[in-house]
């Protein structure tokens, strides 16, 4: 997730105006909560990363990826990159769009609750998908 010190080294190398003008723009005009300032993590839980390089706007959709059994790490694939120059807001908003519609399309809903939650948030209750809330307290495998 957001790296604190990451954010304020990358920082120190300012962003071009267009670039700059982009980031606030999705800070202020998104429906959805944002974390982060060279790298805006959108939504709770993440729904995309948009990673800001001194010259261009990459969109990430964020994915798990188990190692073992017990042991995820996240593993964002690239859906496509924005140059500050050849490109446009409108283009880094369609592909932050898409994005946050293809991750909302793998949210599954819990068979307790009903409320639709993240793969990664989802376990399993005797062969049923079930969120951690209602796993609470019960002995089960994520």
């Amino acid at each position: 997730m957001p790296s604190k010190l990451l954010d304020a080294l990358l920082l120190a190398m300012p962003l071009s105006p267009t670039l700059e003008s982009w980031r606030q723009h999705l800070i202020k005009h998104l429906n959805y909560p944002v974390q982060g300032a060279q790298s805006l993590f959108i939504g709770d839980p993440v729904l995309v990363i948009v990673s800001f390089q001194h010259d261009r706007a990459e969109v990430l959709l964020p994915a798990m990826e188990w190692r073992h059994h017990d042991m995820q790490t996240t593993k964002p694939s690239s859906r496509g990159t924005v140059d500050d120059r050849s490109g446009s807001l409108e283009q880094l908003l369609a592909l932050v769009e898409e994005c946050i519609a293809l991750r909302l399309k793998s949210f599954h809903e819990c068979s307790h609750c009903g409320k639709r939650c993240a793969p990664e948030d989802l376990g399993s209750l005797m062969g049923e998908p079930t969120c951690r809330e209602c796993l609470k307290g019960r002995r089960v495998l994520f």
